[in-house]
């Protein structure tokens, strides 16, 4: 059994090394503004790591170009490579992990109230900021009517860990103002361990259904930086046919992962009120996580409970976790916006407790604390609810 599944451990490593290779394409990787606080935490590539991939992105376009002989698919190198991912991983899980198209079924707080069999681990997570539409083409202007999906795909069930989910008649609206997508996920932390496929579907809506464009096609591998023992963030752009896309995420080592709840547990929250919930770590500060955002329209509740649009973040062992409310009572410039903060500490199982007082309401804030341990095939898992 142990042999069977080191086989297949390098099965896998084999494959995703080869669809590294093959479909790497890096436009842009982008840091924070380099204060010191930053400088010792910026991914730097030497010059061999740099050579390697500036062969690996030629080998990729070469097979691209004699390899399709579709005239659509050569304008559009993304949407070529979602393709081939496709055939890679219908050639290797189809069967052991479901469909192409399924969804994760391991949930979060999986360890919150008892530990893992033979005990856990902490690991590096990757914690999603941001996507946003920063560019477009052929003819496309804001704002646009956008549906689809965007998920990321680990090492843990290799499938879909859905960020964003819209059908047709429900489309987020994209102006220029406001080129973030609303994201609703991730469902549970995501392990940082090669190969992380981030994985986009998006549409523009047209007045027919048959004359819908497609916006992004993408399902390019996320190099980890997992070797760098430090918290960091980065941004990588891909662009398309249509479309840029611009991914903001976190490196977040020897991390925790944490499922946020808010409930109202004095007064009443003020249907007129605007502003956001967040969450932050010590290690990333200046980049935050939009739990919910309520700029237009009421918070959604269920009685006393603030539905949040995600909930689950992830933070460092050793650091703090701080979940924030800016709210004020209309969009009006001169009304005051109230700020408050609850901090966390980081445990490894169990659940911690915080308040937020906006005047007129109090919240009470509550953190699941889960270790994201890499399970792999043959394991039993362990859910908690």
């Amino acid at each position: 059994m142990d042999m069977v599944m080191e086989m297949e451990a390098e099965t896998e490593t084999e494959i995703g090394m080869g669809l590294e290779v093959q479909l790497k394409k890096e436009h842009k990787v982008e840091t924070q503004e380099e204060d010191e606080a930053t400088k010792k935490r910026k991914i730097e590539l030497d010059p061999e790591e740099r050579k390697r991939l500036a062969e690996a992105e030629g080998v990729a376009k070469f097979k691209w170009l004699n390899e399709v002989d579709d005239e659509e698919e050569l304008t559009d190198y993304y949407a070529y490579q979602a393709k081939q991912f496709r055939r890679f991983w219908e050639s290797l899980y189809l069967g052991r992990y479901g469909y192409f198209e399924d969804e994760t079924t391991i949930c979060a707080k999986r360890f919150t109230d008892k530990p893992a069999r033979g005990g856990g681990c902490l690991i590096s997570t990757l914690q999603i900021f941001s996507v946003k539409v920063t560019g477009l083409s052929g003819g496309l202007k804001f704002p646009l009517d956008v549906y689809g999906m965007v998920a990321i795909r680990d090492n843990l069930d290799h499938n879909r860990n859905i960020i964003f989910h819209r059908k047709r008649d429900n489309c987020q609206t994209l102006t220029q103002e406001d080129l973030s997508l609303v994201l609703t996920g991730p469902v549970r932390a995501v392990d940082l361990l090669d190969p992380v496929i981030f994985e986009v579907e998006l549409k523009v809506k047209s007045n027919i259904e048959s004359q819908d464009r497609v916006l992004s096609l993408l399902a390019p591998p996320l190099d980890s930086p997992a070797l760098i023992p430090d918290s960091c963030m980065f941004k990588k752009c891909y662009t398309s046919k249509l479309s840029t896309m611009e991914l903001t995420v976190g490196h977040i080592f020897y991390s925790l992962e944490a499922t946020i709840s808010v409930k109202v547990i004095e007064g009443s929250w003020l249907e007129d009120s605007h502003g956001q919930f967040t969450a932050s770590t010590d290690s990333i500060e200046d980049e935050k996580v939009v739990l919910l955002g309520f700029g237009d329209g009421k918070v959604p509740l269920d009685g006393d409970n603030i539905l949040l649009s995600r909930s689950v973040v992830s933070a460092e062992y050793e650091e703090h976790l701080i979940v924030s409310v800016n709210t004020r009572q209309s969009k009006k410039a001169e009304d005051e916006a109230v700020e408050e903060h609850a901090v966390f500490t980081p445990l490894n199982m169990g659940r911690s407790y915080g308040e937020l007082n906006v005047g007129f309401c109090k919240m009470q804030v509550t953190v699941a604390w889960s270790e994201a341990l890499l399970l792999r095939s043959g394991m039993t898992m362990e859910v908690s609810l």
